[in-house]
């Protein structure tokens, strides 16, 4: 029994360390106390199935397992303890479940507060160990109390983190200094201090912090090429239809937007634009939500730019589309990407647009101040986004690698551990 617990998990070069760490802690359990159950519980039942076939995978020739069933996600040992496999996407479902090894957590920082209440009372009545794992997000629900619990070692809790000194030299060995500077130089911040970094962003605040750096003064050339961005506004007062552009260059080189028109009169001001560029233009690229739709209808529709629909690309915001465009943007200013326009609206559009984090939902949304608006930095957004998609060179691939370390031989003492 012990020569299969022993068995290379580590050479699944597909896991990362964070998830190998489960897969052998369930073992562990599951091997040396028989007659356990023993549970994973993942954000998506995707996650949940990486760890099952890893395990399978490794023990499968070792005559340890007893029975299995892909389907349930279960695995059966010899000794009858068992390895059972949950995802928060089951919610109200996850009721009712006793663990009497071990309960590993993973990516935990994704998973609601909801969730977790669930499933924290599987672990009560045998005092089961919790094992808490994840790359650290923002400062708010389950994980991050955990986390500061083990930190001032309450309520019998430990708390491991990659991230600090001690760890140093196994950090390097795993991802060298310069190999960091790179990630840190192609990344957005807050993506880099939490998956590289090991450290949790604040749940609030502005987004857009070194675009004044790129300001520029910046005109349409004959030899640009074009991407313009469009949001689409209501014609009231405070509501702007907007447009912005950007050259081959990702320089903004243009940049109007207007309210108190009637739908007719901002189709009549866009067009002259198109019509004075359009043997320059590559995209335009409009928001489609509300009024967008028919709005970018009327305007296609127009006799004069009919050579231009198939320019035209039409762009959907849900929160998930809107946070791509968000991060985009935010990188581009990091990295000097981007040049924009010295104009005293979009700057304090740029300044007071902010991030909210949902506890409940664990979504981040990007939004405008209540009381203000973001037309702009919406057409700045999508302008960005077509100019990127229209030049693209190349592609490339970034394989993150999460890695996790420590251990705790304590069968009745609670852990909470944070790695990547």
């Amino acid at each position: 029994m012990q020569k299969a617990q022993g068995k290379q998990l580590l050479l699944n070069p597909e896991g990362s360390a964070e998830k190998l760490l489960i897969a052998n802690l369930l073992l562990y359990y599951g091997i040396n106390y028989a007659g356990t159950k023993n549970y994973c519980l993942s954000p998506t039942l995707k996650q949940g199935k990486a760890i099952y076939k890893t395990i399978v995978s490794a023990i499968s020739s070792s005559g340890v397992i007893k029975s299995k069933n892909a389907t349930d996600l279960t695995i059966t040992l010899i000794n009858d303890s068992t390895i059972n496999f949950k995802s928060g996407e089951q919610r109200e479902s996850l009721r009712g479940e006793t663990c009497t090894g071990i309960l590993c957590i993973d990516e935990a920082a994704y998973l609601s507060d909801d969730i977790f209440n669930i499933v924290k009372p599987w672990c009560d009545f045998h005092k089961s160990v919790m094992l808490i794992v994840s790359t650290p997000f923002v400062k708010n629900g389950f994980f991050w109390r955990y986390y500061n619990y083990g930190l001032n070692n309450q309520y019998n809790t430990t708390t491991i983190d990659w991230s600090d000194e001690k760890y140093a030299d196994d950090m390097e060995f795993i991802l060298s200094s310069s190999k960091l500077e790179e990630y840190r130089k192609i990344l957005p911040k807050n993506v880099f201090k939490s998956d590289y970094l090991g450290l949790f962003i604040d749940d609030d605040g502005s987004v857009f912090t070194d675009f004044k750096k790129c300001i520029r003064h910046n005109e349409i050339k004959p030899s640009d090429r074009l991407y313009l961005g469009l949001d689409w506004g209501a014609g009231g007062d405070g509501d702007d239809t907007a447009i912005s552009v950007l050259n081959q260059y990702g320089k903004q080189v243009y940049l109007d937007y207007f309210n108190k028109l009637s739908p007719t009169k901002q189709i009549d001001r866009i067009e002259k634009f198109l019509l004075q560029y359009k043997q320059q233009i590559v995209v335009v690229q409009t928001e489609l939500n509300s009024l967008g739709t028919p709005l970018t209808d009327f305007l296609k529709e127009r006799p004069q730019i009919s050579t231009l629909k198939d320019k035209f690309r039409g762009f959907n915001t849900t929160n998930q589309s809107k946070n791509s465009l968000v991060q985009n943007l935010q990188l581009a200013f990091e990295q000097n990407d981007i040049e924009i326009l010295d104009d005293a609206k979009q700057e304090t559009e740029l300044a007071a647009y902010t991030a909210e984090y949902n506890a409940k939902t664990r979504n981040v949304s990007y939004n405008a101040p209540i009381g203000m608006n973001d037309d702009i930095c919406i057409a700045l957004m999508l302008s960005y986004d077509a100019y990127k998609n229209g030049n693209v060179v190349g592609n490339y691939n970034i394989s993150i690698t999460k890695h996790t370390f420590g251990k705790n031989n304590n069968h009745n003492k609670g852990i909470s551990y944070i790695g990547q």
